[in-house]
C-alpha cells in the first residue's frame, strides 16, 4: 500500500456547506397576482368566444326556421297549382293536358 497516495480531507468545509442553505435559481418565478391576472384573461377570452358561437347558432337557427317556412309556404302553393293535373309540374300538367285533349278531339 505504499504507492497510494494519501487524501486530505478538510471535514470543516463540509459542516460549512450543510450549514447554509444551497438556493437554486429558479427560471421562472410567478407570483399570485400574475397567475390570476393570466387565469382572468383567459376566462374572459373563454366568454367572450362562448357569447360569439351562441351569436352565430341563434342566427343559424333563425336562418333555417325561416328556410322551413318558405318551403312548407311554397309546397302549398305547389300542391295547389297541381290540383288538377296528374303531372307533379303544374305547368308540364297544363301543357300535357292541353295536348292529350287536343289528340283526342282530332
Amino acid at each position: 500500500m505504499r504507492g497510494l497516495p494519501k487524501l486530505k480531507v478538510n471535514f470543516e468545509y463540509e459542516k460549512k456547506q450543510k450549514d447554509k442553505a444551497v438556493k437554486i435559481p429558479k427560471a421562472h418565478v410567478y407570483n399570485l397576482s400574475k397567475v390570476r391576472k393570466i387565469v382572468v384573461g383567459l376566462l374572459i377570452i373563454l366568454v367572450l368566444y362562448f357569447a360569439y358561437v351562441l351569436v352565430l347558432a341563434n342566427s343559424v337557427a333563425i336562418k333555417n326556421r325561416e328556410l322551413r317556412h318558405n318551403i312548407t309556404y311554397l309546397t302549398t302553393r305547389l300542391d295547389k297549382a297541381s290540383a288538377g293535373t296528374t303531372s307533379y309540374n303544374p305547368i308540364v300538367g297544363q301543357y300535357l293536358a292541353n295536348f292529350v285533349t287536343s289528340l283526342l278531339y282530332v
